[in-house]
């Protein structure tokens, strides 16, 4: 008997084990950013491209488009960004297997890790040893997109990507997730329409409180996102799918969604293939 408990007991930590999630630091593929004549046009075609990708096979057509930019200047920040961005929306809009997400939500972080590091202080550090929530001090306004694309992808794989037992397991990743969007608020305050205080408030409902968890704050950073992004579609969205869900309020659920479904892409500031999905999404989940 006592075997039989001390081989389950190693079996439960071997598959906690199994369930952390690891960083390991990729600056030793990173690239500064050198822009050529080429590079710049064939940026010029992905930046059109992105502009019209509405559906899947657009945004892998813009996909190729970036990572073509890449091969003339692998340390191009707008075309990690941008990769990192549509590598998260085909993860969640157009993948269903869980493991085929968490692949796309991990290619997502790397881009924007990889955008981050055309900082040349922030590598340095990360270099040395430091992680990158410890070098964050190091981050400018001018790597807000990276910043806030690096939080998305963590924050959908820990939703889409993980089982529940995984989930418990790394909950203190997205303690890491709230000291990248303090960076934000600090260096660009006015960034995101939103979006920045709809993160932090998904960290605040999902953490524990020993872990700086507080539903209070999650409640206030959701009406900030709201107040800041009546322009944007992304904190009604996410307001009607994510927070009255949870805060059990079904009928405002419906009510966000049923006015996210009904809007005209064309009059708000969401990134044009996200402002589909927000509809389209808020469409189906009505149903």
């Amino acid at each position: 008997m006592r075997t039989s408990m001390r081989l389950t007991v190693v079996s439960m930590v071997l598959f906690i084990a199994g369930c952390a999630m690891h960083w390991q630091p990729q600056v030793n593929v990173s690239r500064d950013n050198r822009p050529t004549e080429k590079s710049s046009q064939l940026l010029a075609i992905a930046d059109d491209c992105f502009l019209r990708a509405g559906d899947l096979e657009k945004l892998e057509t813009c996909e190729q488009a970036y990572i073509s930019v890449l091969d003339a200047n692998p340390g191009d920040y707008h075309a990690l960004t941008q990769l990192s961005t549509i590598s998260i929306l085909v993860g969640t809009a157009y993948t269903r297997d869980s493991m085929a997400k968490t692949m796309r939500f991990r290619k997502a972080m790397f881009y924007a890790e990889q955008a981050m590091y055309t900082n040349g202080e922030l590598r340095a550090r990360v270099a040395d040893g430091e992680t990158i929530w410890e070098a964050a001090g190091s981050l400018t306004k001018n790597e807000v997109e990276a910043i806030f694309f690096w939080v998305t992808a963590l924050q959908y794989e820990f939703k889409e990507g993980m089982s529940f037992p995984k989930k418990i397991v790394n909950v203190r990743w997205l303690q890491r997730a709230l000291i990248l969007l303090e960076r934000i608020e600090t260096v660009a305050p006015e960034f995101g329409g939103g979006g920045v205080e709809f993160a932090k408030a998904i960290c605040y409902y999902a953490l524990p409180t020993i872990y700086g968890g507080a539903e209070e704050k999650g409640d206030r950073a959701m009406q900030d996102a709201v107040n800041r992004g009546e322009d944007w579609l992304l904190p009604r969205w996410g307001r009607g799918k994510y927070y009255y869900v949870i805060t059990y309020q079904p009928d405002k659920s419906r009510e966000d969604l049923r006015w996210v479904a009904t809007r005209n892409p064309q009059e708000f500031k969401d990134p044009y293939p996200w402002r589909i999905h927000f509809i389209e999404n808020s469409t189906e989940l009505l149903r």
